[in-house]
């Protein structure tokens, strides 16, 4: 699958370290400490990019475990929580908004008898969310969190959402026509002058008889910290192929790059929250004051 790209960043890497001994390393070596570049910054970055929001609709089977909370899948690309609050039925009446303001340890939120100061609380273990008091099915959950990126390297899967009918083949923005191996088919029919896109021949089938198909791989997904960030890929990928290479020096250069790229971006980051408004910041001291 072609990833241009991704690929030009391996070989900035490598043009990067100006070191001959550089050109040794295979391109697995350099990939890998792009990787390491990458969950070093998701772990250190708070910034717009890494925001998302995500909403679940409450079901039966989220009150399964206890009457005295909820239980929700984790996101599986989080990396911390900005806030969990129950959305309002009607919009027009944001009163009706809860959010659940306190976050507590596993031994407190589940001991009935352990202090605690909000009506509204979670947690978090072994990828699950627990929230109480328990709410209601139908009503809607808004979690917004920082979360990891896809891969430097990820592409678009080859799935009838990613294939748009009304657009040619060839000119399709999410997948490319392709016969190498390991691309993959999808399959087309159209009934009534409706054409649809399937993933398998007997579904396409089961809409009509006259069934074609063509195979495809993903075209290369936007990644902002490759896209937009590549000095601080950059520069982390460096200190860690100064650790592979036991060079001392051009580690502990790379990591202090790399250090100062993420504390300017987190500065800037609350400096801008801070601008064309006062900023107000609410502490619960739970009585210790």
């Amino acid at each position: 699958m072609a990833t241009p790209k991704y690929d030009a960043l391996v070989a900035k890497v490598r043009d990067w370290s100006n070191k001959p001994e550089v050109n040794t390393i295979p391109d697995d070596v350099i990939k890998d400490c792009l990787n390491y570049s990458a969950d070093f910054c998701f772990q250190e970055l708070r910034i717009p990019p890494l925001e998302h929001i995500i909403t679940y609709t409450m079901a039966a089977s989220n009150n399964l475990e206890s009457s005295l909370y909820s239980v929700l899948e984790s996101p599986s690309n989080l990396l911390d929580f900005i806030y969990i609050r129950v959305k309002p039925q009607d919009i027009t009446n944001s009163s009706e908004s809860i959010v659940f303001n306190e976050v507590t340890d596993s031994r407190t939120f589940l001991d009935a008898y352990s202090g605690k100061y909000s009506d509204y609380r979670f947690m978090w273990l072994n990828d699950k969310i627990k929230i109480a008091p328990q709410i209601e099915a139908d009503a809607t959950i808004e979690i917004a969190y920082h979360r990891r990126l896809p891969d430097l390297d990820a592409t678009y899967s080859v799935i009838p959402i990613n294939y748009i009918v009304s657009i040619a083949s060839a000119e399709q923005p999410y997948l490319t026509e392709s016969s190498e191996s390991g691309s993959i088919p999808l399959y087309f029919a159209t009934s009534n002058s409706i054409l649809k896109v399937f993933s398998s021949s007997d579904e396409a089938a089961a809409y009509d008889p006259v069934v074609t198909h063509n195979t495809y791989v993903g075209k290369e997904s936007p990644n902002w910290m490759r896209d937009s960030n590549e000095r601080t890929l950059l520069f982390g990928a460096l200190k860690y192929i100064g650790a592979y290479l036991f060079d001392d020096t051009m580690e502990q250069r790379y990591t202090a790059k790399m250090a100062e790229e993420i504390k300017r971006m987190n500065s800037e980051e609350k400096f801008r929250r801070a601008r064309g408004g006062n900023v107000q910041t609410h502490f619960n001291t739970n009585g210790l004051i």
